[in-house]
């Protein structure tokens, strides 16, 4: 059966060929490399929307105490400073770092250009998804923290996300000898914080947040360290999931609806605009789109998107998210229209109202 609902009358080995052969070899290439990239290009989107200092902003705010008693607006402004790295430093020593990381613009402006599949994917090459400089409130002399922000599919990835966390953490510190301090220079080591956005979970762990860090035990007498001198590594794990769409925390609610499978374009632009006071460019719209039409965001979590396919029950709507991207990334690529439905097995007008849809979403 086909995505039209329509079942096909049964082919001879002669038509079998034929429809084969009449699929060009570009269109099948493109097809697999869509299909390919396809996880790639969601976290892309993913992550472009996170590092928006304003959703930092929220993160921050429900994360660490440091920040709880700033507005967002006071967090975005005043204490996240520079331009946030997406996928740019390695997280191994021995490996390099990316030297064709995208520009970025200042400010709560969107991060130009959206990197491709590269070398570093195949080769296994581990990056950190964002970091970036905050500076914690403080009466005396500037103190900066490192942070890296990461973004989980699920928080059962068959390994315990905090112990990972701590990994990174740990690599955040060691990798401070011969930039921040030299030798002996130990007291110059600065706060790493690792923060961790699990998007499928589970209702019975969603809406929750756990945060990992060192801690003080005076175990004889009364003499204690200032905290800022063992408070370095805090890990912080923060699941979303269905649950987390009502969450009564800010940060949890705001992720929760921008990597729902439920909600439309449409509600997610207004959670943005209307709920949290975040102004949307048209490339954060873009992102936004994206996130809401790339197939791994609904294809890969097992359960119903609610996307109205306007087909039979045989078809899922997971799968018609898979057919739409791809029909997007085709579209790219300068594919026709009917080659496209040919490729996607949908009708040609159900692909022309797609891309029309496209077309008027990004205007």
């Amino acid at each position: 059966m086909n995505l039209t609902g329509q079942r096909k009358p049964p082919d001879s080995f002669g038509e079998k060929q034929h429809s084969k052969a009449s699929v060009p070899s570009e269109i099948a290439q493109n097809l697999k490399v869509a299909d390919e990239n396809a996880s790639f290009q969601y976290d892309e989107s993913a992550r472009n929307i996170v590092a928006q200092k304003s959703v930092l902003a929220y993160i921050l705010k429900s994360a660490l105490d440091e920040y709880a008693a700033y507005t967002v607006q006071e967090i975005a402004e005043r204490f996240i400073e520079g331009e946030p790295e997406l996928r740019k430093v390695a997280l191994h020593q021995d490996h390099p770092d990316r030297p064709d990381a995208p520009g970025m613009m200042s400010g709560d402006e969107k991060i130009e250009g959206k990197p491709t599949v590269d070398k570093s994917q195949r080769d296994g090459t581990v990056y950190f998804d964002i970091r970036f400089i905050a500076v914690l409130p403080s009466d005396g002399s500037r103190i900066e923290i490192l942070i890296n922000c990461e973004i989980q599919n699920n928080d059962t990835p068959g390994y315990p996300i905090p112990k990972r966390g701590i990994y990174y953490t740990a690599r955040m510190i060691s990798s401070q000898r011969g930039t921040i301090f030299k030798d002996q220079e130990y007291g110059k080591i600065k706060k790493v914080v690792s923060i961790w956005l699990c998007e499928d979970t589970a209702d019975a762990r969603s809406d929750t947040i756990n945060r990992y860090s060192f801690t003080e035990e005076c175990l004889r007498g009364d003499f204690h360290e200032e905290k800022k001198d063992y408070d370095l590594m805090t890990v912080v794990v923060m699941r979303l999931g269905r649950k987390g769409e009502n969450s009564g925390d800010d940060a949890i609610r705001l992720l929760s609806r921008m990597f729902s499978t439920s909600l439309s374009y449409e509600d997610k632009l207004d959670t943005l605009q209307n709920d949290f006071k975040i102004s949307v460019s048209r490339e954060m719209s873009r992102e936004v789109f994206e996130l809401c039409n790339l197939s791994a965001g609904v294809y890969n979590k097992g359960y119903d998107s609610g996307y109205d396919s306007g087909y039979d029950s045989g078809v899922s709507a997971g799968r018609m998210e898979q057919a739409r991207a791809t029909a997007y990334k085709l579209q790219d690529k300068g594919i026709s229209c009917e080659e496209i439905a040919d490729t996607v097995e949908v009708d040609t007008d159900i692909v022309r109202e797609w891309l029309a849809e496209r077309e008027e979403m990004l205007v």
